[in-house]
């Protein structure tokens, strides 16, 4: 069988968007991948602090070293000098993806098709236009930031990663996330209602799916109004899930059925403590939102990629 020959780059830490995807693009039998870009090892550039850019450790055990690691700390870098070490493995290849989260190259790679990925369009617009001449296909993972001729790609959960556990549940709620200051106030919150809250940041695969799954609630924030990754991670661990308002989440769940949908501080409270009273509630939307989500993984994503760029 003649493998569809794929280069993918980008940022490459511990837990990035990237590693969802090279994970689907591994899993399939027809891609011969090759991976190369900036490699911080078991590094991360994230905290809890806020302004805070001494980042953490993340356990080696989840490193995965690229065919070509590049040295970090450089945002952009002409091209030419990654094809010629990429020569070896193959000249022409049929999808160069940029999986851009604050890098790309500064010129089109040598490949039949090159597109890119937006993780982050709504931090990242202006640095993402700089280059979109360059590219055959722009996809974008948020919706409500997409601009013309840019190809929607949403988030999406892992299957071999997000699933729901027999275990014993330890908490009444779970976020697991960056530390803004509303998600800090909801927490805050409940805890003052004697709730048991797991919040941390740091926790990755396993131990994020463990943590998940000793908790009754999934809880969910958006910032910015985007339809982030948890999204789809909480219901395909198979928890019921709280979220705030985000314009494009009626497109793969139905608010009070698959999941609760909350406006304010006041109304998350309320959810929170609804949920944790009814259980056939609970698991009700629990069941609904697993069914309803676990067609969207990173493997679908791959193969709307592959099949956009024509090359399946």
């Amino acid at each position: 069988m003649n493998k569809i020959k794929v280069v993918i780059s980008g940022l490459i830490y511990p837990m990035t968007m990237l590693l969802w995807f090279w994970r689907a693009f591994e899993r399939r039998e027809d891609v011969d991948l090759f991976v190369v870009g900036p490699f911080t090892g078991d590094w991360i550039p994230w905290t809890t602090v806020p302004g805070d850019t001494s980042g953490m450790r993340l356990p080696q055990k989840y490193v995965k070293t690229p065919n070509l690691p590049l040295t970090p700390g450089i945002p952009v870098m002409p091209v030419r000098a990654v094809e010629i070490q990429t020569k070896n493995w193959c000249d022409n290849p049929d999808l160069w993806l940029e999986i851009d989260a604050g890098y790309h190259f500064l010129d089109r790679p040598k490949a039949k098709v090159v597109a890119q990925l937006q993780t982050d369009p709504h931090v990242l617009r202006g640095f993402y236009n700089q280059v979109k001449d360059k590219y055959d296909y722009v996809f974008t993972m948020q919706d409500c930031y997409r601009e013309e001729g840019e190809i929607y790609i949403p988030y999406a959960h892992d299957p071999t990663v997000h699933y729901p556990m027999r275990v014993d549940k330890e908490y009444d709620a779970c976020l697991i996330g960056l530390h803004y200051p509303q998600r800090d106030e909801l927490v805050q919150r409940l805890r003052m209602q004697g709730l048991k809250v797991f919040y941390d940041l740091g926790l990755i695969m396993d131990e994020y799916r463990l943590m998940f799954n000793k908790s009754k609630i999934g809880l969910n924030w958006s910032t910015l109004k985007d339809l982030n990754a948890r999204f789809f991670e909480i219901p395909a661990m198979g928890l019921p899930m709280i979220t705030n308002h985000v314009p494009d989440a009626e497109k793969f769940l139905v608010n009070r059925e698959d999941y609760l949908e909350f406006e304010t501080m006041e109304e998350a409270e309320k959810f929170v403590m609804l949920l944790l009273d009814e259980e056939g509630m609970r698991n009700k939307i629990a069941t609904n939102g697993r069914n309803k989500i676990q067609a969207e993984t990173y493997d679908a994503r791959v193969q709307q990629i592959l099949e956009v760029a024509k090359l399946i």
